[in-house]
């Protein structure tokens, strides 16, 4: 117990942070008029989790260990996130089907993230693999789960999509008001287009797409208003399986082809400073598991089941906090959110099971949060025995209660990696921005000329 117990402060810290950002709550910025519009942007409690993290970095109230314990810990946490997202996909399965193929078409405009954003990181900043992580997507949540199972966020992709995050979270919302009021204005898009581009992406960033939308269509606002929130749907329903086996493998291909690598070692050459290959901690002990695989498994379900436990316990006082700020809904008791988390446990456990077996009998590697997904997918379709059960359980929860104890974690392990956030400087800036607007733009082109095509 003493040894399962040596990360404490990681902890102790985490629920600090977390308890303070909930109480703080949303917080409104605006709103303020930009090119006749006005923009009103929120911050939410995950971002002063973050920044809380960081402070007590900078103040030296966390020691070397504590900051690198903490770094596993971030992947491990956003599983309770990806359990909600698929159990919120089985009772939408119907509407997606509906949809028709102009939305699920529109996803290959996320690939404009790919497109806008990679070639100027490499040829214009010479960033090195972070760009790989902050140019595939638009860096939500969800994006941090899909590179914290496929590289680490310890890895060099890892810094991009947490730099890209923190970017986001300050600056998306303005820019997206911005760019959503010149596209609108220019008069040249289908404003459903324009509407189903809007629904690609964040709940908040949908918000500031659309409301140059509401002063340009008043009278086409209530059905573009509902497109945009179908569009928003599929994107949460499928945009991690597409950013996963598409546009994040695009973005590593590009890098290899552009000669990335290349570039980034000149410039830091340039500089004087020494580029060190970063190896996974997997892979650094390989020989170790081959050696010992049943105490490996066992370690590793320690650790999984360590990390879940507190994030859980994290997540159920983040939502009975939440909601109880909430004018608009009542508030969850600590005992019903309690029940909800064990619910969206369920999931997770079968999928880490199915992963084990998979990963030790086959030569099959996908990351382990397909797994989660499928069985709450699964689970939660209707008519499915306990679906029902499972669609309460999920209501009850809020995305971002479960999400502030992961930024919480990424907050404490973000110190060691400040050097690197400021070596990528206005880079991380410009590319998280192009990010944004390629998916934006990508999904409406494309909507565009779907909708042209089938009159």
């Amino acid at each position: 117990m003493t040894k399962f117990l040596t990360d404490w402060k990681v902890h102790v810290f985490a629920i600090i942070f977390v308890i303070i950002a909930e109480l703080i709550g949303n917080y409104v910025v605006g709103p303020f008029n930009i090119l006749g519009m006005p923009i009103t942007f929120v911050l939410f409690p995950m971002l002063y989790a973050m920044i809380l993290g960081i402070i007590a970095y900078l103040l030296k109230l966390l020691d070397k260990g504590t900051v690198n314990a903490a770094g596993p810990y971030i992947g491990i946490a956003t599983m309770w996130l990806i359990s909600k997202l698929a159990i919120g996909i089985g009772p939408n399965l119907p509407a997606l089907i509906e949809a028709g193929p102009a939305f699920i078409l529109q996803e290959f405009g996320n690939l404009g993230t790919a497109l806008f954003a990679m070639p100027i990181a490499i040829f214009v900043f010479s960033m090195g693999k972070q760009s790989i992580g902050a140019s595939f997507s638009k860096s939500r949540e969800p994006s941090i789960a899909v590179v914290s199972s496929m590289y680490g966020l310890d890895s060099p992709q890892g810094q991009g999509v947490m730099g890209a995050y923190v970017v986001g979270t300050v600056l998306g919302t303005i820019f997206c008001a911005i760019l959503a009021s010149i596209v609108v204005g220019l008069g040249i898009f289908n404003p459903i287009a324009l509407a189903m581009g809007a629904g690609s992406g964040s709940a908040s960033m949908m918000a500031a797409f659309l409301a140059p939308m509401e002063f340009a269509y008043p009278d086409r606002w209530e059905e573009l208003s509902a497109v945009a929130a179908t569009s928003n749907i599929i994107t949460n329903a499928t945009g991690i399986y597409f950013s996963m086996f598409i546009t994040l493998p695009v973005c590593a291909w590009m890098y290899k082809v552009m000669n990335g690598e290349e570039r980034f070692r000149k410039r830091m050459a340039k500089k004087g400073i020494e580029v060190i290959e970063y190896v996974p901690e997997a892979a650094t002990k390989k020989e170790e598991k081959e050696e010992a695989p049943k105490a490996d498994l066992k370690a590793t379900w320690a650790l999984r089941l360590k990390v879940l436990g507190f994030s859980g316990v994290f997540g159920t006082i983040g939502n009975f906090i939440a909601t109880g700020r909430n004018p608009n809904i009542a508030q969850v008791s600590i005992l019903d959110s309690a029940l909800a988390i064990l619910m969206m446990f369920i999931p997770i456990l079968l999928g880490c099971i199915i992963y084990d077996f998979i990963t030790s009998k086959t030569k099959i590697n996908l990351p382990i949060i397909v797994y989660i997904s499928i069985i709450g997918i699964i689970l939660s379709i209707p008519g499915v025995p306990g679906a029902a059960e499972f669609a309460v359980a999920n209501a009850r929860v809020g995305l971002l209660p479960l999400a502030t104890p992961i930024l919480a974690y990424a907050g404490i392990s973000l110190g060691k990696d400040l050097k690197t956030f400021k070596q990528q400087g206005l880079g991380i800036v410009v590319i998280t921005l192009l990010a944004f607007a390629g998916t934006y733009l990508g999904s409406a082109i494309i909507a565009h000329f779907y909708l042209a095509l089938v009159g």
